[in-house]
């Protein structure tokens, strides 16, 4: 899973005293339970039996970022994750997410970017 380098750090998702990223923070921030996150990492939340490293969760950091910067709130950005989306025939975009597919998530970010409706 890949996304767009993020650049500066997103305190949402870095432990408070750490500054590393923190895979609870990870998940709330997007929006995600504990499973779903699981689901996004590996496929299976009982990948989440050891705490997710740094490098697995830096796709879904920049991911947050992304979201952050199109939306301008994390907030709206978490509603339009689970809202089913035309452009993918009706699917929302965390379901492509579950199936560790962050693409068309990107895609739809940067046609927002760009001005067009997703």
């Amino acid at each position: 899973m890949t996304a767009p380098d993020s650049g500066s750090p997103l305190a949402e998702t870095r432990h408070p005293e750490t500054g590393q990223l923190d895979a609870h923070r990870v998940a709330q921030t997007l929006g995600l339970t504990w499973e779903e996150l699981g689901q996004v990492l590996g496929g299976d939340p009982s990948v989440l039996s050891t705490v997710p490293t740094s490098d697995s969760l830096r796709p879904l950091d920049a991911l947050a970022h992304h979201l952050r910067d199109v939306f301008g709130a994390l907030e709206a950005a978490r509603l339009w994750l689970r809202a089913p989306n035309p452009v993918l025939a009706g699917e929302a975009p965390v379901a492509f997410l579950l199936r560790g597919d962050v693409v068309p998530v990107s895609k739809l970010l940067r046609m927002a970017e760009s001005g067009m409706p997703t």
